[in-house]
């Protein structure tokens, strides 16, 4: 039994330095992404979200047809969907968040509410304020260059929305917590960054998730093993 548990250990522990790699080598891919299409590593200015933007909006497709389409339970990493240039609103969002981050820029996921459907953007910090970010290309919320940096996040009446019948209703930042009541103002905290990136990181969370349980096991594992000492 102790020798099916060390194995056990020992594979986690293997699990958890290969999601380490992998989200090591997308921060990697991320930070050249970000370096050619502003041509520096930091984001500075309106000028760079408006590049950033226009990557994000020629570079990232999709197709109605597939929007019920099965996605994994962590959905695709950032690095993923570059490759693929595939993606909805969600998964631009999730690019862009981690180009955000990794370019010295705060951002979090706004969740808009509709009558009809939902959709996904991103709030960024600059000067102090936090504004409204959106990469995803839809010809009737498109976020054009000049409102780049100038709509405030919590302001969703002025975001730009050409579906007269289906105005956006309310925003969250954290879904998990809107449809309950109690918690429903909770839902509106801004997460701090490091907990932003973990959740925009399927392999860091993994990573996370092999190491809790390799801790967790190996304190199970040592007691077992002090009681068969004695």
């Amino acid at each position: 039994m102790l020798v099916l548990e060390i194995t056990i250990l020992v594979l986690l522990g293997l699990l958890f330095f290969y999601f380490m790699t992998k989200e090591i080598q997308e921060v990697i891919s991320l930070k050249k992404t970000l370096k050619q299409i502003i041509g520096r590593a930091h984001i500075s200015s309106k000028e760079d979200l408006i590049k950033i933007k226009d990557h994000l909006n020629s570079t990232i497709s999709h197709d109605q047809k597939f929007k019920e389409k099965k996605r994994p339970l962590l959905r695709h990493t950032a690095s993923q969907i570059l490759k693929s240039n595939y993606g909805f609103c969600g998964e631009n969002a999730r690019v862009a968040i981690k180009l955000f981050l990794l370019g010295g820029m705060k951002a979090n996921r706004i969740y808009l509410f509709r009558k009809e459907w939902e959709h996904v953007l991103v709030e960024h910090q600059m000067n102090d304020l936090w504004y409204m970010f959106d990469g995803h290309y839809d010809e009737n919320t498109l976020l054009e260059d000049e409102k780049v940096a100038s709509i405030f996040s919590e302001n969703i009446n002025e975001y730009p929305d050409d579906y007269p019948n289906n105005p956006y209703l309310d925003y969250c930042r954290i879904k998990l917590l809107h449809n309950i009541p109690i918690l429903t103002f909770f839902s509106k905290v801004r997460l701090p960054s490091l907990m932003t990136y973990v959740v925009e990181s399927p392999y860091l969370i993994k990573a996370i998730g092999c190491f809790v349980v390799v801790v967790f096991s190996y304190l199970l594992v040592g007691d077992w093993f002090c009681h068969g000492l004695r």
